[in-house]
């Protein structure tokens, strides 16, 4: 019994440190609600299911007046390097893995099938 409670909890830690490394990859990504610039202005990624196409939103809550960009292309703009962004990039993935893949790695391992998924945080070409 302490055996199968050790061997878990060392696959816990593993996959907690392998979250931990594709969390951070994601700070390269363009992910939601990460600040871009683009044609001079800082714009916020609102919608990217069509990749590599974003929807894009800035606005001014003062004046309660917001503009909206549609279906640009990433090569378009590019990220913000501040803490923040990458902050941000780094919980967005943290978030994803642990509320979706943690549970399922540690109960199940990794899977062949999960290895075809668009998961692990690869560069795009």
């Amino acid at each position: 019994m302490i055996f199968i409670w050790a061997t878990k909890t060392v696959f816990r830690v593993y996959y907690w440190f392998l979250i931990l490394w594709l969390s951070f990859k994601w700070c390269w990504k363009f992910n939601l609600g990460d600040e871009v610039i683009y044609q001079g202005k800082r714009w916020r990624l609102n919608q990217g299911v069509c990749d590599p196409s974003w929807n894009l939103v800035r606005g001014d809550q003062k004046t309660n007046s917001f503009e909206k960009a549609d279906h640009v292309h990433r090569s378009k703009f590019r990220k913000v390097w501040t803490p923040r962004n990458i902050l941000r990039s780094f919980c967005s993935g943290y978030r994803f893995y642990m509320g979706y893949w943690y549970g399922i790695w540690v109960n199940s391992g990794i899977k062949p099938w999960m290895r075809a998924c668009n998961i692990w945080a690869k560069r795009r070409k």
